[in-house]
């Protein structure tokens, strides 16, 4: 019996010990992961172009590269009065659903409306120039809000197409000669190949017209749009020098009405028209290059570059509607 009990308490003994170096002993740390950090996203500088003609216009660099020649020479210029911003953000209207045809170079879509469904189709392009001609923008954005809410004005037989702002990037510098080029510091309106030129003017100073013509992501963009688009008609609004001006492709044999296109337009918005833009030397435009494809193209300058000139460039594209369709 003596043992038996001896056996017992030397057992629980054994066993209280067994406890206690178990309670006592150190846990395993459980694995524990280490945070991933979130991505960072930053916008492309990558210019992605819709290059799917037959013959294709040539590809830019997919990486533009900037150099200290890559910007414009710029010469001093006289202080200019401040943009009536209050007028820009009374057309901020975008309309559902626009197409995108392009990007800039840093990676901003460019949007094309379209409104009608007629096979004669009128293209009309704003923001060329970016935030320095920014009330072209604003006219742009003012008729796709107009022709959303007035489908009648778009006649039977025509469709509207509207590109607010070909040069996004620009337009974000707003009225200063920077936001006149791309963020390459590439003027867009010497960029086309009709009469391009390594040596480019505005005013009185030169200005950067590309590497090659259609160096840019945003000619190219436009340029394979319009070749797959084939409109009837382009008007291209700049300003501000009050003048419509024919596109004149004289490099090109291909015949076109750019010549009617302009009179047509310039009789009914009051704008001057009929004589070749003179103020100073211009190679390499975009009206130039589209009337050598056959398509009747003028450059219509605004009288003012504070003001949108609404109502006399409604009647100018009504007037052009109606002659794009005979004169009915």
């Amino acid at each position: 019996m003596f043992q038996k009990r001896f056996h017992f308490i030397l057992t629980l003994l054994i066993c209280a010990a067994c406890q206690a170096t178990s309670d006592n002993s150190t846990p395993i740390p459980s694995p524990t992961s280490t945070p991933v950090p979130a991505l960072q996203v930053f916008p492309t500088r990558e210019p992605r172009a819709i290059v799917t003609q037959e013959t294709p216009l040539p590809s830019p660099s997919s990486t533009p590269v900037e150099t200290a020649t890559s910007q414009p020479t710029i010469l001093p210029a006289s202080p200019l009065p401040t943009l009536n911003l209050a007028m820009m953000t009374q057309v901020a209207y975008v309309p559902s659903q626009p197409i995108t045809i392009g990007y800039s170079v840093e990676g901003r879509a460019i949007t094309a409306h379209r409104f009608g469904e007629g096979t004669r189709v009128l293209l009309l392009v704003g923001g060329m120039h970016g935030g320095w001609e920014a009330n072209t923008v604003a006219l742009m954005n003012e008729l796709i809000a107009h022709f959303e809410s007035h489908p009648q004005d778009v006649l039977p037989g025509i469709s509207l197409v509207l590109i607010p702002a070909v040069n996004p990037d620009g337009l974000l510098h707003g009225r200063t000669e920077v936001g006149r080029f791309n963020a390459n510091g590439v003027d867009l309106n010497r960029n086309w190949s009709c009469g391009w030129s390594s040596v480019a003017m505005w005013r009185n100073q030169r200005v950067n017209p590309g590497a090659t013509a259609f160096s840019e992501p945003e000619t190219l963009a436009l340029a394979e749009y319009i070749r797959g688009l084939r409109p009837a008609a382009v008007l291209f609004y700049h300003s501000a020098a009050n003048g419509v001006y024919a596109g004149d492709c004289s490099s090109e044999i291909i015949p076109s009405d750019s010549q009617a296109l302009s009179a047509v337009l310039g009789e009914a918005t009051g704008y001057n028209y009929g004589e070749a833009f003179s103020a100073y030397p211009v190679t390499g435009t975009a009206a130039s290059w589209v009337d050598g494809q056959g398509i009747p193209s003028a450059d219509v300058e605004l009288q003012t570059w504070t003001n949108s000139e609404f109502e006399r460039n409604l009647r100018g594209i009504m007037a052009v509607q109606r002659w794009l369709n005979g004169g009915i």
